[in-house]
Protein backbone atom coordinates (compact mmCIF):
# COMPACT_ATOMS: atom_id res chain seq x y z
CA UNK A 1 0.00 0.00 0.00
CA UNK A 2 1.17 3.47 -0.24
CA UNK A 3 1.81 6.12 2.21
CA UNK A 4 2.60 9.11 -0.23
CA UNK A 5 3.33 10.61 -3.75
CA UNK A 6 5.10 13.27 -4.56
CA UNK A 7 4.20 14.92 -8.04
CA UNK A 8 6.06 16.97 -9.65
CA UNK A 9 5.15 18.10 -13.48
CA UNK A 10 2.62 15.59 -13.75
CA UNK A 11 -0.28 17.70 -16.11
CA UNK A 12 -1.34 20.43 -13.56
CA UNK A 13 1.36 19.82 -11.17
CA UNK A 14 3.96 22.12 -12.00
CA UNK A 15 5.75 22.06 -8.85
CA UNK A 16 6.27 19.41 -6.05
CA UNK A 17 3.45 18.08 -4.26
CA UNK A 18 2.93 15.70 -1.45
CA UNK A 19 -0.44 13.16 -1.27
CA UNK A 20 -0.09 11.48 2.06
CA UNK A 21 -2.97 8.62 2.26
CA UNK A 22 -4.39 6.83 5.10
CA UNK A 23 -3.33 3.04 6.01
CA UNK A 24 -6.26 0.44 7.22
CA UNK A 25 -5.91 0.01 10.94
CA UNK A 26 -8.60 -2.64 11.79
CA UNK A 27 -11.08 0.48 12.28
CA UNK A 28 -13.96 0.47 10.12
CA UNK A 29 -13.06 3.16 7.53
CA UNK A 30 -9.55 3.34 7.95
CA UNK A 31 -8.15 2.86 4.73
CA UNK A 32 -10.76 4.72 3.14
CA UNK A 33 -9.08 7.99 1.32
CA UNK A 34 -11.52 10.20 0.11
CA UNK A 35 -10.13 13.01 -2.58
CA UNK A 36 -12.27 16.38 -3.22
CA UNK A 37 -12.11 19.22 -5.18
CA UNK A 38 -13.42 21.46 -7.55
CA UNK A 39 -13.23 20.18 -11.38
CA UNK A 40 -9.94 19.74 -12.99
CA UNK A 41 -7.98 20.38 -10.14
CA UNK A 42 -5.77 17.07 -10.05
CA UNK A 43 -7.83 14.56 -8.48
CA UNK A 44 -7.90 12.14 -11.47
CA UNK A 45 -3.88 12.54 -11.96
CA UNK A 46 -3.57 11.58 -8.80
CA UNK A 47 -5.28 7.89 -10.06
CA UNK A 48 -2.96 8.43 -12.70
CA UNK A 49 -0.04 8.46 -10.84
CA UNK A 50 -0.93 5.66 -8.91
CA UNK A 51 -1.60 3.93 -11.82
CA UNK A 52 1.88 4.72 -13.14
CA UNK A 53 3.94 3.25 -9.87
CA UNK A 54 2.32 -0.23 -11.10
CA UNK A 55 2.88 -0.06 -14.63
CA UNK A 56 5.94 -1.94 -16.12
CA UNK A 57 8.93 0.02 -16.57
CA UNK A 58 9.78 -0.58 -19.99
CA UNK A 59 6.03 0.95 -20.42
CA UNK A 60 6.44 3.71 -18.63
CA UNK A 61 6.29 7.21 -20.65
CA UNK A 62 5.05 10.62 -20.30
CA UNK A 63 3.63 12.72 -23.29
CA UNK A 64 4.43 16.17 -24.12
CA UNK A 65 0.90 16.65 -23.36
CA UNK A 66 1.10 15.62 -19.69
CA UNK A 67 4.74 17.12 -19.10
CA UNK A 68 4.21 20.54 -16.95
CA UNK A 69 6.35 23.56 -18.98
CA UNK A 70 6.61 24.84 -15.52
CA UNK A 71 8.86 21.49 -14.64
CA UNK A 72 10.94 22.13 -17.62
CA UNK A 73 8.34 19.38 -19.34
CA UNK A 74 9.73 17.00 -16.74
CA UNK A 75 7.93 14.51 -14.51
CA UNK A 76 9.02 13.75 -11.50
CA UNK A 77 7.41 10.71 -8.73
CA UNK A 78 8.63 10.21 -5.53
CA UNK A 79 6.52 7.13 -3.91
CA UNK A 80 6.39 5.73 -0.16
CA UNK A 81 5.07 2.48 0.46
CA UNK A 82 3.97 1.08 3.82
CA UNK A 83 7.28 -0.37 4.53
CA UNK A 84 8.89 3.17 4.38
CA UNK A 85 10.48 2.21 0.89
CA UNK A 86 10.93 5.37 -1.89
CA UNK A 87 10.61 4.53 -5.50
CA UNK A 88 11.37 7.15 -7.97
CA UNK A 89 10.23 7.79 -11.56
CA UNK A 90 11.88 10.91 -13.35
CA UNK A 91 11.94 11.51 -17.14
CA UNK A 92 15.32 11.78 -18.33
CA UNK A 93 17.39 14.67 -18.14
CA UNK A 94 17.89 15.23 -21.99
CA UNK A 95 14.35 15.60 -22.30
CA UNK A 96 11.28 13.66 -24.09
CA UNK A 97 8.95 10.99 -23.03
CA UNK A 98 10.99 8.14 -21.15
CA UNK A 99 11.90 7.62 -17.71
CA UNK A 100 14.62 6.32 -15.50
CA UNK A 101 13.71 4.53 -12.22
CA UNK A 102 15.11 4.41 -8.78
CA UNK A 103 14.51 1.93 -5.61
CA UNK A 104 12.22 -0.81 -6.14
CA UNK A 105 8.48 -1.37 -5.88
CA UNK A 106 5.78 -3.87 -4.84
CA UNK A 107 5.44 -5.52 -7.79
CA UNK A 108 2.57 -7.71 -5.87
CA UNK A 109 0.93 -4.90 -4.55
CA UNK A 110 -1.50 -3.79 -8.20
CA UNK A 111 -4.04 -1.97 -7.53
CA UNK A 112 -8.01 -2.31 -9.02
CA UNK A 113 -8.38 0.62 -10.83
CA UNK A 114 -11.96 1.22 -11.68
CA UNK A 115 -12.48 4.28 -13.59
CA UNK A 116 -14.97 7.05 -14.09
CA UNK A 117 -16.17 6.20 -17.17
CA UNK A 118 -17.84 2.70 -17.30
CA UNK A 119 -18.87 1.81 -20.50
CA UNK A 120 -18.79 -1.67 -21.69
CA UNK A 121 -19.82 -3.20 -24.91
CA UNK A 122 -23.48 -4.44 -25.49
CA UNK A 123 -22.57 -7.59 -26.61
CA UNK A 124 -19.90 -10.11 -25.44
CA UNK A 125 -18.10 -13.21 -27.44
CA UNK A 126 -15.21 -14.38 -25.05
CA UNK A 127 -16.80 -16.67 -22.45
CA UNK A 128 -13.70 -16.69 -19.97
CA UNK A 129 -12.00 -14.83 -17.56
CA UNK A 130 -8.56 -13.87 -15.47
CA UNK A 131 -8.32 -13.49 -12.02
CA UNK A 132 -8.22 -10.29 -10.67
CA UNK A 133 -4.56 -9.35 -10.40
CA UNK A 134 -4.10 -10.12 -14.07
CA UNK A 135 -7.06 -8.10 -15.21
CA UNK A 136 -6.18 -5.44 -13.20
CA UNK A 137 -2.75 -5.32 -14.91
CA UNK A 138 -4.29 -5.29 -18.52
CA UNK A 139 -5.80 -2.28 -17.21
CA UNK A 140 -3.27 -0.49 -16.24
CA UNK A 141 -1.55 -1.54 -19.27
CA UNK A 142 -3.67 -0.69 -21.49
CA UNK A 143 -4.52 2.37 -19.62
CA UNK A 144 -2.22 4.83 -22.29
CA UNK A 145 -5.46 7.49 -22.13
CA UNK A 146 -8.53 8.17 -20.47
CA UNK A 147 -11.01 6.12 -22.42
CA UNK A 148 -14.64 5.98 -22.37
CA UNK A 149 -14.46 2.14 -22.62
CA UNK A 150 -13.76 -0.25 -19.81
CA UNK A 151 -11.29 -2.79 -21.79
CA UNK A 152 -12.31 -6.76 -21.60
CA UNK A 153 -14.56 -5.93 -18.72
CA UNK A 154 -16.30 -9.17 -19.70
CA UNK A 155 -13.27 -11.18 -18.14
CA UNK A 156 -14.74 -9.93 -15.09
CA UNK A 157 -18.43 -10.32 -15.78
CA UNK A 158 -18.20 -14.55 -16.68
CA UNK A 159 -16.17 -14.68 -13.26
CA UNK A 160 -19.14 -12.82 -11.68
CA UNK A 161 -20.92 -16.26 -12.86
CA UNK A 162 -18.82 -18.72 -11.13
CA UNK A 163 -18.94 -16.60 -7.90
CA UNK A 164 -22.12 -15.30 -7.70
CA UNK A 165 -22.97 -16.18 -4.39
CA UNK A 166 -20.33 -14.00 -2.81
CA UNK A 167 -20.67 -11.24 -5.77
CA UNK A 168 -24.45 -10.99 -5.03
CA UNK A 169 -24.14 -11.03 -1.29
CA UNK A 170 -22.44 -7.39 -1.38
CA UNK A 171 -24.66 -6.75 -4.54
CA UNK A 172 -27.81 -7.15 -2.66
CA UNK A 173 -26.88 -5.12 -0.04
CA UNK A 174 -27.29 -1.80 -2.59
CA UNK A 175 -29.75 -3.43 -4.40
CA UNK A 176 -32.50 -4.53 -2.10
CA UNK A 177 -35.53 -4.95 -4.27
CA UNK A 178 -35.84 -8.42 -5.43
CA UNK A 179 -34.31 -9.19 -9.07
CA UNK A 180 -32.29 -11.82 -10.45
CA UNK A 181 -29.27 -12.28 -12.88
CA UNK A 182 -27.48 -14.21 -15.43
CA UNK A 183 -25.38 -14.19 -18.18
CA UNK A 184 -27.38 -15.34 -21.62
CA UNK A 185 -26.09 -15.94 -25.06
CA UNK A 186 -28.12 -15.26 -28.06
CA UNK A 187 -28.43 -16.81 -31.61
CA UNK A 188 -25.46 -15.29 -32.97
CA UNK A 189 -23.28 -16.35 -30.54
CA UNK A 190 -22.73 -12.92 -28.73
CA UNK A 191 -23.29 -13.03 -24.27
CA UNK A 192 -25.17 -10.54 -22.31
CA UNK A 193 -26.27 -9.71 -19.30
CA UNK A 194 -30.31 -10.68 -18.75
CA UNK A 195 -32.10 -8.91 -15.46
CA UNK A 196 -35.04 -10.62 -14.03
CA UNK A 197 -37.29 -8.33 -11.79
CA UNK A 198 -39.37 -9.69 -9.28
CA UNK A 199 -42.31 -8.37 -12.00
CA UNK A 200 -40.57 -11.02 -14.38
CA UNK A 201 -39.57 -8.15 -17.04
CA UNK A 202 -36.64 -8.86 -18.28
CA UNK A 203 -33.46 -6.65 -19.40
CA UNK A 204 -30.92 -7.23 -21.46
CA UNK A 205 -27.17 -6.07 -20.82
CA UNK A 206 -26.13 -3.28 -18.61
CA UNK A 207 -27.74 -1.30 -21.40
CA UNK A 208 -31.44 -2.59 -20.41
CA UNK A 209 -30.55 -2.16 -16.56
CA UNK A 210 -29.64 1.45 -16.49
CA UNK A 211 -26.29 3.56 -15.49
CA UNK A 212 -27.09 3.40 -12.02
CA UNK A 213 -27.31 -0.52 -11.77
CA UNK A 214 -24.47 -0.99 -13.68
CA UNK A 215 -22.46 1.29 -12.12
CA UNK A 216 -23.14 -0.54 -8.74
CA UNK A 217 -22.44 -3.94 -10.44
CA UNK A 218 -18.90 -2.40 -11.60
CA UNK A 219 -18.18 -0.71 -7.93
CA UNK A 220 -19.00 -4.46 -6.73
CA UNK A 221 -16.89 -6.12 -8.90
CA UNK A 222 -13.70 -3.57 -7.59
CA UNK A 223 -14.28 -4.88 -4.22
CA UNK A 224 -16.14 -8.30 -4.25
CA UNK A 225 -12.95 -10.44 -4.58
CA UNK A 226 -10.27 -8.09 -2.72
CA UNK A 227 -8.07 -9.43 0.22
CA UNK A 228 -6.70 -8.06 2.57
CA UNK A 229 -3.79 -5.11 2.26
CA UNK A 230 -5.48 -4.65 -1.40
CA UNK A 231 -5.32 -0.94 -2.70
CA UNK A 232 -8.64 -0.40 -4.70
CA UNK A 233 -9.18 3.24 -6.63
CA UNK A 234 -12.65 4.07 -7.49
CA UNK A 235 -13.04 7.36 -9.56
CA UNK A 236 -16.17 9.14 -8.73
CA UNK A 237 -18.23 6.05 -7.58
CA UNK A 238 -21.29 7.96 -7.41
CA UNK A 239 -21.90 8.60 -10.69
CA UNK A 240 -26.25 8.22 -11.83
CA UNK A 241 -26.23 6.47 -8.22
CA UNK A 242 -29.76 7.70 -6.81
CA UNK A 243 -28.10 9.26 -2.92
CA UNK A 244 -29.86 5.64 -1.22
CA UNK A 245 -27.69 4.21 -3.07
CA UNK A 246 -24.25 6.57 -3.02
CA UNK A 247 -25.08 5.82 1.46
CA UNK A 248 -25.23 2.30 0.89
CA UNK A 249 -21.84 2.32 -1.17
CA UNK A 250 -20.10 4.21 0.69
CA UNK A 251 -21.06 2.32 4.10
CA UNK A 252 -19.73 -1.05 2.04
CA UNK A 253 -16.37 0.70 1.15
CA UNK A 254 -16.32 1.86 5.00
CA UNK A 255 -16.68 -2.28 5.88
CA UNK A 256 -13.61 -2.89 3.80
CA UNK A 257 -11.67 -0.39 4.29
CA UNK A 258 -10.66 -2.40 7.66
CA UNK A 259 -7.82 -4.15 6.29
CA UNK A 260 -7.93 -2.64 2.36
CA UNK A 261 -6.51 0.87 1.23
CA UNK A 262 -9.45 2.29 -0.43
CA UNK A 263 -9.02 5.30 -2.62
CA UNK A 264 -11.91 7.23 -4.57
CA UNK A 265 -12.71 10.81 -5.24
CA UNK A 266 -15.81 12.43 -5.64
CA UNK A 267 -17.99 15.22 -6.09
CA UNK A 268 -20.68 14.17 -3.75
CA UNK A 269 -21.32 15.12 0.21
CA UNK A 270 -22.64 11.64 0.62
CA UNK A 271 -19.13 10.26 0.23
CA UNK A 272 -17.93 11.94 3.29
CA UNK A 273 -17.72 10.10 6.19
CA UNK A 274 -17.28 11.54 9.57
CA UNK A 275 -17.20 8.38 11.18
CA UNK A 276 -14.12 7.36 8.89
CA UNK A 277 -12.03 10.26 9.49
CA UNK A 278 -12.59 9.71 13.45
CA UNK A 279 -11.23 6.01 12.54
CA UNK A 280 -7.71 7.05 10.74
CA UNK A 281 -9.38 7.44 7.30
CA UNK A 282 -8.02 10.85 5.03
CA UNK A 283 -9.96 13.57 3.54
CA UNK A 284 -7.66 15.30 0.95
CA UNK A 285 -8.90 17.87 -1.15
CA UNK A 286 -7.07 19.37 -4.59
CA UNK A 287 -7.19 22.89 -5.74
CA UNK A 288 -5.11 25.34 -7.41
CA UNK A 289 -3.10 28.21 -6.49
CA UNK A 290 -2.98 31.64 -7.77
CA UNK A 291 -0.87 30.95 -11.18
CA UNK A 292 -2.28 27.51 -11.68
CA UNK A 293 -0.08 24.71 -9.93
CA UNK A 294 -2.12 21.64 -8.51
CA UNK A 295 -2.22 21.97 -4.75
CA UNK A 296 -3.67 19.34 -2.16
CA UNK A 297 -4.65 20.24 1.55
CA UNK A 298 -5.59 16.76 4.44
CA UNK A 299 -7.21 16.67 7.55
CA UNK A 300 -4.97 16.52 10.59
CA UNK A 301 -5.05 14.70 13.67
CA UNK A 302 -7.05 18.19 15.42
CA UNK A 303 -9.24 18.23 12.73
CA UNK A 304 -10.34 14.38 13.85
CA UNK A 305 -10.37 15.53 17.45
CA UNK A 306 -12.66 18.28 16.39
CA UNK A 307 -15.05 16.67 14.22
CA UNK A 308 -15.51 13.80 16.63
CA UNK A 309 -16.52 16.47 18.83
CA UNK A 310 -18.82 17.44 16.51
CA UNK A 311 -20.64 14.21 15.69
CA UNK A 312 -21.22 13.63 19.68
CA UNK A 313 -22.77 17.46 20.03
CA UNK A 314 -26.50 15.97 20.61
CA UNK A 315 -26.79 20.04 20.90
CA UNK A 316 -25.85 20.85 17.36
CA UNK A 317 -25.75 16.93 15.55
CA UNK A 318 -26.08 18.95 12.21
CA UNK A 319 -22.94 21.01 12.66
CA UNK A 320 -21.43 19.09 9.82
CA UNK A 321 -24.43 17.74 8.42
CA UNK A 322 -25.01 17.56 4.84
CA UNK A 323 -25.63 20.97 4.05
CA UNK A 324 -22.37 21.47 6.11
CA UNK A 325 -20.35 18.75 3.49
CA UNK A 326 -21.09 20.94 0.68
CA UNK A 327 -17.61 22.72 2.40
CA UNK A 328 -15.77 20.23 1.26
CA UNK A 329 -16.53 20.91 -2.85
CA UNK A 330 -16.80 25.16 -2.74
CA UNK A 331 -13.57 26.02 -4.62
CA UNK A 332 -13.34 29.11 -2.29
CA UNK A 333 -14.90 32.04 -0.53
CA UNK A 334 -16.61 30.84 2.47
CA UNK A 335 -18.01 32.60 5.57
CA UNK A 336 -17.90 30.83 8.73
CA UNK A 337 -20.57 32.25 11.14
CA UNK A 338 -21.57 31.15 15.24
CA UNK A 339 -24.49 29.87 14.33
CA UNK A 340 -27.86 28.84 12.30
CA UNK A 341 -29.68 32.00 13.13
CA UNK A 342 -26.70 33.89 11.07
CA UNK A 343 -27.13 31.52 7.83
CA UNK A 344 -30.54 32.25 7.79
CA UNK A 345 -30.79 35.66 8.18
CA UNK A 346 -28.00 36.80 7.00
CA UNK A 347 -29.31 36.25 2.97
CA UNK A 348 -32.56 37.76 4.41
CA UNK A 349 -31.41 41.13 5.19
CA UNK A 350 -29.22 41.00 2.21
CA UNK A 351 -32.40 40.48 0.07
CA UNK A 352 -34.22 43.20 2.29
CA UNK A 353 -31.73 45.39 0.88
CA UNK A 354 -31.11 44.13 -2.55
CA UNK A 355 -27.48 42.92 -1.78
CA UNK A 356 -25.95 40.12 -2.23
CA UNK A 357 -22.69 38.42 -1.05
CA UNK A 358 -20.01 37.38 -2.91
CA UNK A 359 -19.42 33.90 -0.82
CA UNK A 360 -20.95 31.16 0.22
CA UNK A 361 -22.42 30.50 4.03
CA UNK A 362 -20.87 27.65 5.68
CA UNK A 363 -23.76 24.60 6.66
CA UNK A 364 -25.84 25.56 9.47
CA UNK A 365 -22.84 28.07 11.10
CA UNK A 366 -20.07 26.34 13.58
CA UNK A 367 -22.22 25.39 16.87
CA UNK A 368 -21.19 28.21 18.66
CA UNK A 369 -18.32 31.15 18.18
CA UNK A 370 -16.14 28.79 20.35
CA UNK A 371 -15.94 26.25 17.31
CA UNK A 372 -15.38 29.00 14.43
CA UNK A 373 -11.88 28.54 15.27
CA UNK A 374 -11.74 24.84 14.81
CA UNK A 375 -13.20 25.31 11.39
CA UNK A 376 -10.95 27.72 10.00
CA UNK A 377 -8.32 25.20 11.19
CA UNK A 378 -9.98 22.68 8.69
CA UNK A 379 -9.74 24.99 6.08
CA UNK A 380 -6.22 26.18 6.53
CA UNK A 381 -5.11 22.06 5.96
CA UNK A 382 -7.44 21.89 3.60
CA UNK A 383 -5.66 24.90 1.24
CA UNK A 384 -8.66 27.56 1.42
CA UNK A 385 -7.73 30.69 1.31
CA UNK A 386 -10.60 33.61 1.10
CA UNK A 387 -12.72 32.78 4.06
CA UNK A 388 -14.73 35.52 6.29
CA UNK A 389 -15.43 34.52 10.08
CA UNK A 390 -18.05 36.63 11.46
CA UNK A 391 -18.09 37.06 15.03
CA UNK A 392 -21.20 38.22 17.24
CA UNK A 393 -20.25 42.08 18.92
CA UNK A 394 -20.36 40.34 21.95
CA UNK A 395 -17.39 37.42 21.49
CA UNK A 396 -14.38 39.96 21.40
CA UNK A 397 -12.26 37.34 23.07
CA UNK A 398 -12.79 34.51 20.45
CA UNK A 399 -12.46 37.18 17.93
CA UNK A 400 -9.19 38.60 19.04
CA UNK A 401 -8.03 35.16 19.00
CA UNK A 402 -8.99 34.27 15.45
CA UNK A 403 -7.92 37.41 14.68
CA UNK A 404 -4.29 36.61 16.20
CA UNK A 405 -4.33 32.83 14.80
CA UNK A 406 -5.51 33.13 11.54
CA UNK A 407 -4.05 36.49 9.70
CA UNK A 408 -4.57 35.47 6.40
CA UNK A 409 -8.50 35.10 6.50
CA UNK A 410 -11.17 37.59 7.14
CA UNK A 411 -12.07 38.34 10.64
CA UNK A 412 -14.67 40.70 11.68
CA UNK A 413 -17.01 41.21 14.01
CA UNK A 414 -20.56 42.52 13.70
CA UNK A 415 -21.61 45.65 15.07
CA UNK A 416 -24.37 44.85 17.55
CA UNK A 417 -24.40 42.09 20.12
CA UNK A 418 -26.06 39.63 17.88
CA UNK A 419 -27.72 38.91 14.53
CA UNK A 420 -31.39 39.56 15.36
CA UNK A 421 -33.10 40.79 18.88
CA UNK A 422 -33.19 38.17 21.84
CA UNK A 423 -34.80 38.67 25.40
CA UNK A 424 -33.01 37.84 28.35
CA UNK A 425 -33.32 34.05 29.40
CA UNK A 426 -31.53 33.41 32.18
CA UNK A 427 -29.02 35.82 31.27
CA UNK A 428 -28.83 39.90 29.90
CA UNK A 429 -31.03 40.33 26.53
CA UNK A 430 -28.89 41.34 23.67
CA UNK A 431 -29.33 44.00 21.03
CA UNK A 432 -29.58 42.59 17.01
CA UNK A 433 -29.40 43.99 13.81
CA UNK A 434 -32.63 42.45 13.34
CA UNK A 435 -36.01 42.73 15.44
CA UNK A 436 -36.83 39.22 16.84
CA UNK A 437 -38.33 38.10 13.11
CA UNK A 438 -35.42 38.59 11.29
CA UNK A 439 -36.54 42.02 9.81
CA UNK A 440 -33.20 44.29 9.41
CA UNK A 441 -33.98 47.50 11.85
CA UNK A 442 -33.96 50.48 9.89
CA UNK A 443 -31.22 52.46 11.74
CA UNK A 444 -28.38 49.65 11.24
CA UNK A 445 -29.34 49.42 7.70
CA UNK A 446 -26.09 51.41 6.63
CA UNK A 447 -23.40 49.48 8.96
CA UNK A 448 -24.78 46.18 7.41
CA UNK A 449 -24.14 47.67 4.15
CA UNK A 450 -20.72 49.02 4.92
CA UNK A 451 -20.63 45.23 6.19
CA UNK A 452 -21.74 43.59 3.15
CA UNK A 453 -19.61 45.99 1.13
CA UNK A 454 -16.64 44.88 2.75
CA UNK A 455 -17.07 41.23 2.75
CA UNK A 456 -17.36 41.54 -0.87
CA UNK A 457 -14.69 43.47 -1.67
CA UNK A 458 -12.44 40.82 0.46
CA UNK A 459 -13.65 38.00 -1.64
CA UNK A 460 -13.13 40.07 -5.25
CA UNK A 461 -9.65 40.61 -4.85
Amino acid sequence: MLKKISIKGLRGFGESETIEFSLPNGNEGSGLNVIVGPNNSGKTTIIEAIKVYHSEANAISFSEGKRNIRNQNKVDLIYLDEDDKIFELHTIDTGGSQVTSLGEKIEDAIPYVLPSRRYVEYNMYNPYYNDRKMYAVNQIRNAKNRTSTLSQFEERIFKWQNDKENFDKYLKQIITEPFDWTIEQNDDGAYYIKILFSDQSISHTREGIGDGYWSIFTIIDSIYDSEKNDIIVIDEPELSLHPTFQKRVLHLLEQFSKDRQIIITTHSPYFISLDAIVNGGALIRTFKDKIGNIKTGKLDDEDRNFIKSLITDINNPHTLGLKAKELFFIEDNIIITEGQEDVLIFPKICEQLGVSLKATLFGWGAGGAEKISKVLNMLVHLGYQKVTAIYDGDKKTEFEESLASYPSYHIIQLFKDDIRDKDAVNKKSKTGVTDKSGNIKQENIDEFLKLVEEINQYHSK
